[in-house]
Formats: C-alpha cells, structure tokens, sequence
C-alpha cells in the first residue's frame, strides 16, 4: 500500500510531458504482455502440430523406402544358412541406409527405427539415438501411430510395414518433449525481441516528439518571461497557445506596474530604516531574518549576508533562553505590540530596550543600546543620594557635636573633682566615646564637603602597613587572620586618614564575611598606569539580587550596620579619581580600587 502511495506522490510531482511519456510506455508495455498472451496459446499449439507433422513427414518418408526394400529384409531372414545375429547385422546395415538417406535435412533432436516382429528387434539410428528401445517400448505403444509418454517426455510417431498382406514390422520415430520446447521457445524470443525492438523504437519517436514539444514551451515561456522574440514561429507550431499569450500578456503588464510600485515602497521603505539611529529587524513566522538595517548588523557583528534568510535561532543558538525569545513568542502569540528591557543579541551584557510589532507574516523590532544611558542614570541617582546624605549631615553635624562638647566638657569637669576619683575611669571611657563619635560625625561630614586638606605624595604600601597592626588585632580577637601581598608601588596622591579609613571599611566589611580561621587579603600592584589595591575575602559571595544595591546609602544587610561603609569608600575613591568596583563568587569577593599613578598634585583632587 505504502509503494502504491508513493509512486502516486511520485507521479503528481512530475512535469506533465514526463507523465505522459510514462503512460504511453506503460501501455505499450502492457499491448505487447496481452499480445504475447493472446499470441501465446496459438503459437505453442502450431509448434507442436509442426513438430509432430515434420517427424511424420520423415517416418512415412523411411516407412515407404522400408516398405520397398521389406522383400530384401524378408529374404535374409528366410536364408537359413545365416545365424541370428548375421541375420540382425545384414538387415541393420539396410536400416541404417534408409535411415541415412532421408534423415539428413531433419535439426530435431531425434531418433528413427524400424521394429520386427519377427525378430522382435528394433534397428535405430545409431548417430541419434538418445532414448533406449527398452524406454520406448515401455512408455509407448508401437501399435498408435502418434503417441506420448506418460511422464510427457518422449513424442512417437509409428507406421507399419507389410509384407504380402501380413504386418512384420514398425517404422518409428521419437523425440523429446523438451527438443519442442526449446525450438519453440528460440522462436518465441525473436518475436519477443522483434516486438520489443519495434516497441523501444515507438518509444524513442514519441519521446522525440515529447522533447520538441517540451522545447517549443519552455520556448513559450521565455517569450512570456523575456519578450516576443520568436513569437511567430512557436504561435506557428502551437496556436492554441495564442489566448493564452494574449492574457499572460495582459496579466504581466499589470504586474510589472504593481512591481514597479512595490520596489519604488520598498526602496522609500529601506532608506527610512537605514537612516533611524535604532536597531531594526523583521522576521517571518518561521524565525527567518527577513530584513536587517545597518545599524542591526553593527550590533550584531555580521553583515546582511550573514542573517537574511537565515533563522534567528541557528544564528543565536543562546537566544531561545532569553527573556527577549520569550516576550517576541509572546507577540507573535497573543498579536500584541511587546516593550521589554533585556541583554542583546550578540552582546547579552549590554542592556537594550525592545519594542516588537507583530504583523501576519511575522514580526518587526526595533532596539536600541541603553547600557550607558542606565549607568549614566544609576549614577546620577547615586549621586543625588550622596547630596542628600551630604546635605543631612551638614545640617546636623553642629547640632549634635554642641551638646557633645557640652557633655565632654562637663565630664572633664566632675573628673577633675576629689569626689569623683573612684569614677574617673568610667568618665574618661565615657570622654573616649564621645571622641570617637566626634570622629564618626568628621567622618559622615566627609560625604559632604571635598576633602583636600593633608593631600600629599605618599606610598600605598606604608597606609597599609600603619594601619596593619590595627587589623590584625581585630581578626586575631575573632580567630581569623590577615595575609597582606605588596608589591613595590610609586608614590601617588592621597589623603592618608582617608586611605585609612577606606582600608579599615574593606578589611572589616572582609572579616565580617569570612568563616573562622579564614582570612583576607590585601594586595597591592602596579597595572599599566594604575596602582591597584586588591582586598579578597574568604565569603560566600554576595547574593545576585543584592549585587546592584551594593553601595546604596543605608542599604546593610548587617542587623548593627548603617549602610555608609561602603558609600563613605565610594567617595573616598572618587575624591582620589580612583575606580572602585567588585567580583564576587562563591569563593569570596574581592574589592578593586586602582588609583592613577600620574597623578602628581593634591590640587587635581577633588
């Protein structure tokens, strides 16, 4: 069934000539199996008449020389001077003469003798003889002048012999079946051959016929592809075909002025897409590239070659598991216009802004790069919340450092009286405090104002190593520890307690997130034109979703912290016009703040 519906799907899918062809050689094919059918039965019924009548023709033709010659054949087996098996030799050698003189012109495979009766001998033609008299006279009966044996292998014809009225012998005749068969069969093949001979040159003029005829169309159909060249001589050969010049003639005007305003919308359509600043594309319903303006492929980093016609999805493989493949899904889906912000197509770290139309055959967008705007606007809001902290505490900086100086001054008092002797110790914890509060406000003003006082050329390394003892002492008092890796540096330009200040915030914030009996390291070195400071913990990271909150003023995940730690770092290291950035991982984060190494004057700070 399978073979039916193949050869069907075949067949519908060839050009019309082909089809015919094949049916005019399918029934010839069939005309010469019903000829040799029908021919067939008549044929094989002639042969075996012919066979049988030419091996007649030759018994009754040895019968009547037999028949003349019998007195002869009488008279040695009259002669009692003769033993038996003279007698038998004597009589085959008249036989064999008989025999001989009238079976030279006969192909058969075949076998001619004569039988006594009297001698009950039969004399055969020893050339020819393929089938034992014993064999003969077992399947056949002498008496049936034309007979066949029961296995149907051997045809016998036999004709008698008389002497003076009383019969004395056979003349006969036998063959093979198979001699008929093969005789026959040799003939049938040439009338086959002949047949299918003619049949392969009926076919080869029909195929002439259909390959002039197929010239003569596609000769049309360059006519209607490319103009009236040689019209005349193919309306000559085929007029039917002129209606139809007439209205194809008709039709391809019509198109070629639709065309012509296709291609003028088309190329007005191009110019207004290459000359937008933003990204455009289209893609059909099968996620094919369909068009791509230039600023697309600056993007993408491949030219129009590269995408057009080619799916979105072979050219991205990573596309499919991005939010923008499912957003256009989306649009194609439900028919809506979709806006999403998402990584790019070549560029998955770059932010863009997408906005996709769909339409029937598929769906356009356009996108642009909003990375620099987004940083830009982070900064800008980090900024104004900087100002704002900046502005809270210049305005509350005398407020609260007047009633600490109030409070200090009036300690130092009562600690000065004999009455307070056995409370000194606790007041002058207590004047400590309020000193190192002073120093936290100094420090929270630092927000505010630019700092530029005590700016002056100084090694990194030795900031670090003042401050180093310091450190420690705070990760001995929690069991963890403090590995430092310099590495020889140039003098810059820094403010020392600031520098201070921003180490002591790192390392802290550093012991914090590490295990017991972990450490954190601080290393410095030289890149290119920077002086790099490098301080790495032992964490566990910091969380994906807190990563881009990190540096927001009163932002902690500490329970006792404030969230300035690293707000009050940023700005130091603005103030230096030194970057500060972070990579973290689930082996620990790691804080970069590379200074410029040119910078020679405390006035270029800020």
């Amino acid at each position: 069934m399978m073979a039916k519906i193949n050869i069907k799907d075949y067949l519908v899918k060839q050009p019309i000539i082909q089809i015919t062809l094949f049916k005019v050689i399918v029934s010839i094919f069939l005309f010469l199996i019903l000829f040799i059918l029908f021919y067939g039965q008549n044929f094989w019924e002639k042969q075996a008449i012919k066979f049988n009548y030419e091996l007649l023709s030759i018994v009754s033709s040895v019968q009547g020389e037999t028949q003349l010659s019998i007195w002869k054949i009488e008279k040695i087996k009259k002669d009692i001077g003769l033993s038996k098996d003279n007698k038998i030799g004597q009589i085959n050698i008249i036989v064999q003469s008989i025999i001989k003189n009238n079976n030279n012109n006969y192909n058969y495979n075949h076998s001619i003798g004569y039988y006594d009766n009297e001698l009950n001998q039969a004399f055969l033609d020893n050339d020819k003889n393929t089938i034992s008299f014993n064999e003969i006279n077992s399947e056949l009966d002498l008496n049936k002048i034309n007979s066949i044996s029961k296995d149907n292998k051997i045809i016998k014809v036999s004709l008698p012999i008389y002497e003076q009225g009383r019969l004395v012998g056979y003349v006969f005749g036998y063959a093979h079946n198979s001699d008929l068969v093969l005789t026959s069969f040799n003939v049938m093949s040439a009338i086959i051959i002949l047949a299918l001979s003619l049949s392969a040159l009926i076919m080869i003029s029909i195929r002439k016929h259909m390959k002039q005829l197929q010239w003569y169309l596609e000769k049309f159909g360059h006519i209607i592809m490319h103009g009236n060249s040689g019209k005349e001589e193919i309306l000559n050969k085929l007029p039917e075909l002129k209606p139809v010049l007439k209205k194809i003639t008709s039709f391809t005007n019509d198109l070629k002025e639709v065309n012509s305003a296709l291609e003028i919308s088309k190329i007005n359509f191009i110019k207004i897409m290459e000359g937008i600043s933003d990204g455009f594309y289209a893609i059909d319903r099968n996620w094919q590239f369909t068009f791509v303006n230039k600023e697309t492929q600056r993007f993408m980093g491949k030219s129009n070659v590269d995408l057009v016609g080619k799916n979105i999805l072979e050219v991205f493989p990573e596309f499919k598991d991005s939010i923008s493949y499912e957003k256009i899904l989306k649009a194609m889906d439900e028919n809506q216009t979709v806006h999403w912000e998402a990584g790019g197509l070549a560029n998955p770290n770059q932010d863009h802004e997408f906005h996709a139309y769909p339409y029937n055959e598929g769906l356009t967008v356009f996108f642009r790069d909003i990375t620099e705007a987004k940083r830009q606007q982070q900064e800008i809001d980090r900024l104004e919340r900087l100002n704002l902290i900046g502005q809270l505490a210049a305005g509350i900086s005398h407020e609260i450092r007047n009633p600490l100086t109030t409070v200090k001054g009036f300690l130092q008092f009562f600690g000065s009286k004999a009455q307070y002797q056995n409370d000194k110790e606790y007041m002058d914890l207590m004047i400590a405090e309020i000193d190192r509060a002073n120093i936290i406000i100094t420090d929270f003003l630092s927000l505010a104002k630019s700092n530029s006082d005590n700016v002056k050329s100084q090694n990194l390394n030795e900031v670090i190593n003042k401050v180093l003892p310091m450190l420690q002492a705070d990760a001995f008092n929690n069991n963890k520890e403090v590995v430092v890796e310099l590495n020889t540096l140039p003098n810059i330009m820094i403010n020392e307690n600031e520098i201070k200040q921003l180490i002591l915030n790192l390392v802290r914030n550093g012991l914090e997130a590490t295990a017991e009996n972990g450490h954190v390291r601080i290393c410095t070195h030289l890149k290119e034109d920077k002086v790099v400071l490098e301080i790495k913990d032992q964490g566990k990271g910091i969380p994906q979703v807190i990563q881009e909150k990190i540096g927001t003023p009163f932002f902690t995940t500490k329970e006792s912290g404030t969230g300035l730690g690293l707000v009050i770092s940023t700005g130091i290291a603005q103030r230096h016009r030194a970057s500060f950035d972070f990579k973290t991982g689930p082996e620990g984060t790691t804080f970069y703040t590379a200074f410029p190494a040119k910078l020679a004057q405390g006035k270029d700070l800020i």
